[in-house]
């Protein structure tokens, strides 16, 4: 819908895009070729305009406008381009819905995959954390039967002395 210009030296400018020669070339009171454009407003649904770029921003850089089209009046085709809009607006967003919804399951899918590596690793920290706790029982054990040797060993060498000095 926007067109641009070819220009070189030796050939004047050719007009490409949504230009039909009966059309004039609109150009703005700064000599850039204007754009033609289509109104999807509510008020003006599928009448062409022109106008430079950014004369509908905020920077305005130039204000050039002018309709191509005479109104519509409000029947049945003023009528039929807003409907024709909306289901063409719909359709787009349904498509954005599937697009969504395609995404979301896939998030999900990555998300179970990540649980069930966590499930695992979960599942190994408690395996380790009772061999741990095993291991530790054990040890206390030891050191309690080390402990117990010693007693033994000094309550026999106690026995012993007393048995030497009588």
């Amino acid at each position: 819908m926007s067109r641009s210009l070819i220009s070189s030296s030796k050939n004047p400018p050719i007009q490409i895009g949504n230009f039909r020669e009966l059309d004039e070339l609109k150009t703005c009171g700064c000599a850039k070729s204007a754009n033609e454009q289509t109104s999807w407003k509510y008020h003006n649904p599928g009448k062409r305009f022109w106008n430079y770029s950014n004369s509908l921003t905020s920077l305005k850089i130039c204000d050039y406008f002018l309709w191509k089209d005479d109104e519509l009046r409000e029947g049945y085709y003023k009528n039929l381009n807003r409907t024709l809009k909306q289901q063409v607006d719909s359709k787009e967003k349904f498509v954005e819905l599937i697009n969504l919804i395609k995404k979301v399951v896939e998030l999900e899918f990555m998300l179970s995959k990540e649980k069930s590596v966590v499930d695992k690793l979960e599942k190994n920290v408690t395996k380790e954390k009772q061999v741990v706790m095993m291991l530790n029982n054990k040890l206390e054990a030891s050191m309690q039967q080390n402990f117990m040797l010693k007693v033994l060993v000094v309550i026999i060498m106690l026995i012993v002395a007393l048995w030497c000095f009588k």
